[in-house]
């Protein structure tokens, strides 16, 4: 995957409200780690992808003027008022992307993102995908972080967490992005995400019979839209921060890494 790509960075506020901002009094992308907020440790690591042309933030109307006085790499960033759902940005991202340029979607709570990890996933993906979603392997994880609260899919043949990197072919994507729109409020229940995609799919996700690509055939049946699993070979990939333990995870790990 090759092309020019325009970047998203997701930074709304759930609808039922965000329990980090609640307990801290800010926004999460304004969290500091080592003296450095979320969101710069985001456009850092994006800064330093070539593929990357443009950046779009998300985010409330509130945060515009201090998010818009980042910058990715010397480029300037361009916001956007945050839609009613995540699904509900990146389809307007979609409509919205240049012709012949991929997008690439993440968050702003994702305080140990790195380079490395963006390119070893845009470098993975199916060149026949039309979207490419990365995911860390619960093998991968609890080798890492043992005792660590994760949420996992867990097909038959793996389980794994995502890391909220998606990349879309802007063309062919828009039947999966509102077909993830009916899968949003359910994105911590994994039966009743498999459920949604048809009663035989969720049956064999019940039962644990189901593997990714039976998934990812199941999608494709669905919505037309050729997907492909990325799996990461960095645990921290699937650590962002959506409660109070996360950003105490977070804080452990950048001290050993100090050590």
């Amino acid at each position: 995957m090759t092309s020019p790509i325009t970047c998203v960075i997701l930074a709304g506020r759930r609808a039922n409200g965000d329990r980090v901002e609640q307990e801290t009094g800010r926004h999460k992308a304004f969290l500091e780690f080592d003296g450095t907020c979320m969101i710069d440790r985001v456009l850092g690591a994006l800064g330093a992808i070539e593929r990357i042309k443009r950046t779009w933030i998300f985010a409330p109307d509130d945060l515009h003027g201090d998010l818009s006085s980042r910058n990715v790499a010397g480029t300037a960033i361009e916001m956007l008022p945050a839609q009613s759902s995540p699904s509900q940005s990146v389809l307007e991202a979609v409509r919205r992307v240049p012709e012949g340029t991929s997008l690439l979607v993440t968050t702003c709570d994702l305080p140990l993102l790195t380079p490395q990890i963006i390119s070893t996933f845009l470098d993975g993906i199916d060149d026949s995908a039309d979207v490419g979603a990365a995911v860390v392997t619960s093998d991968v994880y609890e080798a890492a972080y043992p005792g660590t609260k994760r949420t996992f899919i867990r097909f038959r043949d793996v389980s794994f967490s995502g890391a909220n990197l998606f990349w879309f072919d802007p063309v062919a994507a828009e039947p999966l992005i509102q077909f993830w729109r009916r899968l949003e409020d359910n994105r911590k229940k994994p039966l009743k995400m498999a459920t949604e995609i048809g009663i035989v799919t969720g049956l064999k996700y019940a039962l644990g019979l189901l593997t990714q690509s039976g998934a990812l055939k199941a999608i494709h049946r669905k919505t037309g839209v050729t997907g492909s699993f990325v799996p990461l070979p960095f645990a921290q990939a699937a650590i962002d921060v959506d409660k109070m333990e996360d950003i105490e995870t977070v804080e452990r790990i950048l001290r050993e890494a100090k050590a």
